[in-house]
């Protein structure tokens, strides 16, 4: 993980606990996500994942990578919820690479298994045509 990444990721905590807080006001949930290998994902992927799903309104994902890129968390779209997955994507935009590459969109897609609570994610610039996969498993919390 590059020293950026470890001094958002530091921070990560306390963003989790307000992101909690949020999901309580809002009488819905999150799923707090603990990805497996995240140095597989080249710093793209967090090792940690909060997914915010308030009983009305917008989901919302906050992350390290959302904290360094975004001044609140980002919006996602659902794209399947049903008794067995949720799956949804979200976008990072105007993002800057440690090398100094940027990406006017990094896209995110994210699986989450009801029973299981294990994730599959996948990253990558728009532009790109394959991109970077990481796994974890997910803890539904409501407080």
């Amino acid at each position: 993980m590059s020293p950026r990444l470890v001094l958002i990721a530091a921070s990560f905590g306390a963003a989790m606990l307000c992101t909690s807080a949020q999901a309580n006001v809002a009488a819905g949930f999150l799923y707090e996500c603990d990805i497996a290998e995240p140095e597989r994902g080249q710093g793209w992927i967090s090792p940690k994942i909060a997914i915010v799903l308030p009983a009305q309104g917008e989901v919302q994902v906050v992350d390290a990578l959302t904290l360094a890129f975004s001044p609140t968390p980002v919006i996602a779209t659902i794209l399947r919820d049903d008794a067995k997955r949720l799956t949804l994507k979200w976008s990072l935009q105007n993002v800057r690479a440690d090398n100094g590459r940027s990406f006017a969109y990094f896209d995110y897609r994210a699986s989450i298994a009801k029973a299981t609570g294990r994730m599959e994610l996948t990253a990558g610039p728009r532009s790109f045509d394959t991109g970077l996969r990481g796994t974890g498993l997910c803890r539904k919390r409501s407080e």
